[in-house]
This record gives structure tokens, C-alpha cells and sequence, in this order.
């Protein structure tokens, strides 16, 4: 399957996401194994307009270089979800630090301006089997996401 979202971006659509989301949840209740899923906002900040508008495209191509090829990223405005399958605790606190890591440092577009990024971000684990569902994901990670919004930008939280 072709990761979609624009031509040069590798972020699957939320309609595609739901899709693989649902899948990978009745995967780990069949045969539990761990399982985690971030709720990323991104604030982009430049001078230029032409900066602001290729800061998803920069934010995206990061994003996907510092990912596991397993992991299934989507995209919904300044709205990333990023679901990581076979990833406990420890691999999504690993995860968070990286990307605040990664995108504390400036960008440069192709015609020479910078853009900087403010990361919040939400995570959640679950250990898989029959207490697993989607909307239980999906809270959990709103939940983290709300309380980072609160602390302050480039900060995360992870609620298992």
C-alpha cells in the first residue's frame, strides 16, 4: 500500500490510518503484544510564508527519517498520529525524546529560510489482549496530548 497525503510527503491519510489502526488492535488482542500511539502537534514558526508552507513537508520527511519502517505515521492538519506496533513503554518514551530532539533544531527550506517546530505530544501504551480497543487508544492519547498542551510546548506525555 502507497503511503499518501501529497505527492512527496510519507504520511498515510486519517481514512487510511483508522483502517491500519483497527487492524493492528485486533492483531494485539488476538496475540497480545504491546503496542503504543502518539498524538503529535506541530506549530510551525517562520518569517516567510513560503517557510510556513513548506513546514509540513519538512516536518513529515523528518518525521519518517527517524521512524521504524513498521511504524504507520498519519496527518490531519498540524495533527500527526503515530502508531507503533510491538512498542512498549519504553520504546515510546524513547520515541518522544527523539522527535523533541530532532525537531529542536531550526529547518531550512529549499529557497534558503528557516523554520522552527513546537512539538506537543500524547502517548499511550497498552500491553495488547482483551482489554485492548480503539476508542481506549485513541482517549488515552488525546488525554497525554491535552495534558502537553498544557505543560508547554516540546514537552511530552505518556498515560499507560
Amino acid at each position: 500500500m502507497k503511503k499518501i497525503d501529497s505527492p512527496n510527503q510519507d504520511v498515510y491519510s486519517n481514512d487510511v490510518f483508522q483502517i491500519l489502526l483497527e487492524y493492528e488492535i485486533s492483531r494485539c488482542k488476538r496475540y497480545p503484544s504491546p503496542l503504543s500511539l502518539l498524538q503529535i502537534e506541530m506549530l510551525p514558526s517562520a518569517l516567510s510564508a513560503e517557510a510556513l508552507n513548506a513546514a509540513p513537508g519538512i516536518f513529515s520527511s523528518e518525521l519518517n527519517a527517524h521512524l521504524r519502517s513498521v511504524d504507520i505515521p498519519s496527518k490531519t492538519g498540524n495533527m500527526y498520529m503515530l502508531l507503533m506496533p510491538n512498542s512498549d513503554k519504553h520504546s515510546a518514551e524513547a520515541v518522544c525524546e527523539r522527535l523533541l530532539s530532532v525537531f529542536k533544531n531550526k529547518f531550512e527550506t529549499a529557497d534558503g529560510n528557516s523554520v522552527t517546530f513546537s512539538l506537543h505530544i500524547g502517548s499511550t501504551t497498552h500491553a495488547g489482549g482483551a482489554t485492548l480497543s480503539v476508542e481506549i487508544v485513541l482517549q488515552k492519547a488525546g488525554e497525554a496530548l491535552r495534558q502537553s498542551q498544557l505543560k508547554g510546548a516540546n514537552t511530552y506525555i505518556l498515560l499507560s
